[in-house]
């Protein structure tokens, strides 16, 4: 008897077991994250007074003041153009080239310093930057 009981008890909980299903929704709130790709021209750079940075301030106008504040604005480098991004900050030990950035309304400002030569080349060549909107809420 008891072996009767045992056994229509786990028949029963292994039925429940197995026609669980488990469901997973993720919330479409209908706004959209954002890639932009700006182009920097060589002669576009401009030296800073003491000499050791090159800067350049690109216009977003996508970075309104809600996206400033509550969104992720992160942004990667081709130098050259050529298909390869690097994501920012970026440093190379070997060459000494260092790209960091500042966000503000409206618009970001990339800098570019050579801890080698003081002043640095002038990137030469042309610069797309990939600038990435990941919406959040606050």
């Amino acid at each position: 008897m008891k072996k009767t009981v045992l056994i229509m008890l786990l028949s029963i909980v292994t039925l429940g077991i197995s026609s669980c299903k488990k469901e997973v929704f993720v919330p479409n709130d209908g706004i959209p994250n954002q890639t932009l790709l700006k182009y920097v021209a060589s002669g576009d750079w401009r030296l800073s007074p003491d000499n050791n940075t090159y800067s350049v301030t690109i216009p977003v106008g996508e970075i309104d003041r809600g996206t400033f504040e509550n969104d992720n604005i992160s942004l990667m480098i081709s130098r050259g153009d050529n298909d390869v991004y690097d994501g920012m900050p970026y440093s190379d030990e070997a060459s000494g080239d260092n790209y960091s950035f500042d966000i503000t309304p409206g618009s970001v400002t990339i800098y570019y310093q050579n801890k080698y030569s003081v002043p640095p080349a002038r990137p030469n060549l042309v610069t797309r930057v990939k600038i990435v909107l990941t919406t959040s809420s606050l």
